[in-house]
């Protein structure tokens, strides 16, 4: 039977390699046989992992999110091969032979630190400033309203209103004006 190794590639914990030299339970509690404490989606023992000669045996513990093998949810043990995908809370495991020594996790491109700059430190090396980003550009005054319509009401604004426009709010109050007056004469012819 081959060593294997559980990679976690995406988490909390990414990076870490955990040995599996025989069955180990993983969960967010101190007292599993392999603590993830960081991940709070985990359940205190969340799965049992055994390992056999193709791959590991993955056994849900009745967990409450599920444990998800190659991205469908098991509800009963499951195989997982080697270069295979576990899920459990936000944690994603990558099972490996442990004489491989590849990993799954790939440095952050150059191009990506570039748009998101890691704070700097000033001269006395004490206390962090903050770094505009490198896209940033200053706020700009909005352009499809001059200036000179701002903060004096609707008077401002009527001379930019369409003809269209213009009629109706010319004729809105004479239109409410006969409607109430309709109203009225109604009214009292009923009565």
């Amino acid at each position: 039977m081959a060593d294997y190794v559980l990679e976690i590639v995406e988490g909390p914990e990414a990076g870490r390699m955990i040995p599996l030299a025989g069955p180990v339970e993983l969960g967010r509690d101190a007292g599993a046989g392999v603590a993830l404490q960081q991940d709070e989606l985990l359940s205190r023992r969340h799965v049992r992992i055994t390992p056999e000669a193709d791959g590991v045996m993955v056994e849900d513990l009745d967990s409450r999110n599920g444990t998800f093998v190659d991205g469908d949810q098991i509800y009963s043990p499951a195989h997982l091969a080697v270069d295979g995908q576990l899920l459990v809370g936000v944690t994603v495991l990558q099972l490996r032979t442990a004489a491989s020594g590849a990993t799954a996790l790939r440095p952050i491109p150059a191009d990506f630190t570039v748009l998101r700059p890691l704070p700097a430190l000033q001269p006395d090396a004490t206390t962090i400033r903050p770094v505009a980003p490198a896209l940033a550009v200053p706020e700009a005054e909005p352009d499809y309203v001059p200036s000179a319509a701002l903060g004096q009401g609707a008077s401002a604004l009527f001379p930019l209103l369409d003809v269209h426009t213009k009629g109706k709010a010319k004729g809105a109050p004479i239109g409410i004006f006969v409607l109430v007056a309709f109203a009225v004469i109604i009214y009292f012819g009923l009565r």
